[in-house]
């Protein structure tokens, strides 16, 4: 229906009504009301299309779907399309995006629908666990947030996403929940040349589920924290070695438990806990499958 109403605005445009004295067309308000707001994807890579959509969707982003020959609508924002697509319409507005990147071209488009200038504070927010959550948000806007299964490229993630985004300053705060993970994260940060400050995450835990990991790290990205300034010492409590050693367990699918050497290994990033159970299982593990943590 969509694009049948576009269809026909740009058939008007075309061959206006007869007695009409301008080509030029008048478009009804509520037409232009009805997209403003909205993010456009257009795009004949219906693979490229359908990942886009789901992924705008995801976020709570209005978005309408267009063909490369469709006029877009007034009121749109943003579009997104293959980079020839882009390349080809010579459209300012058009954002290139590929299965691989198309992540970070969403992250684009919708800072350009919420923000028409350069945000002064990009903060992100990051709940330390073995499930780590991160949000971001832009001089108090919100933006986005994930949830991730492993610690191992959050921050690599974190720096794509200010990549897309235009800013002034950047500050990472992250909670100091689970201090093991917390310090990891902190040194990777600086190592990367990165702003980072410790929030107290006794004050974001007020109303949040217990395993809204997401939710939390969007408190801490609004609250203040300590700058760091010295690298963090990374020192395992028994209490996250067995907890990681449980975790094996449910991994393998109870078939193996790695032992306390291992299991501090993947405390302190040295090894995940795939790389762990592997060493651990051995010649075993042709015919082994991993289970789906949760």
């Amino acid at each position: 229906m969509l694009i049948d109403t576009i269809s026909h605005v740009s058939n008007l445009s075309k061959h206006p009504p007869r007695g009409s004295r301008s080509p030029i067309l008048q478009i009804p308000p509520c037409i232009i009301s009805f997209y403003v707001g909205s993010i456009a994807v257009r795009t004949s890579d219906f693979r490229l299309a359908y990942r886009v959509l789901a992924e705008l969707k995801r976020r709570g982003v209005r978005c309408i779907q267009l063909l490369p020959s469709d006029p877009l609508p007034p009121g749109v924002s943003a579009w997104l399309g293959a980079p020839a697509e882009v390349g080809m319409s010579g459209d300012s507005s058009g954002i290139p995006a590929t299965i691989d990147t198309f992540h970070l071209a969403v992250e684009r488009a919708v800072h350009q629908l919420n923000h028409q200038g350069s945000i002064r504070l990009l903060s992100f927010g990051i709940d330390p666990g073995p499930r780590p959550g991160v949000a971001w948000i832009g001089d108090g806007i919100i933006l986005g947030k994930e949830q991730f299964e492993e610690v191992d490229g959050v921050v690599d993630r974190v720096i794509d996403i200010a990549r897309a985004i235009d800013y002034d300053d950047l500050v990472i705060r992250v909670g100091n929940g689970s201090k093991t993970i917390a310090n990891r994260i902190i040194n990777t940060c600086m190592a990367r040349s990165l702003n980072v400050e410790r929030v107290d995450e006794a004050r974001t835990s007020v109303g949040v589920p217990r395993h809204a990991h997401s939710s939390a790290a969007l408190r801490i990205a609004h609250l203040s924290g300590h700058l760091v300034k010295e690298k963090q010492r990374v020192r395992p409590t028994n209490g996250e070695i067995r907890d990681i050693q449980r975790r094996s367990r449910k991994v393998s699918g109870g078939r193996a438990t790695i032992p306390s050497n291992l299991a501090r290994a993947v405390a302190m990033g040295r090894l995940t806990i795939h790389d762990a159970i592997e060493d651990h299982i051995g010649e075993g593990l042709e015919s082994f499958s991993f289970s789906t943590e949760r």
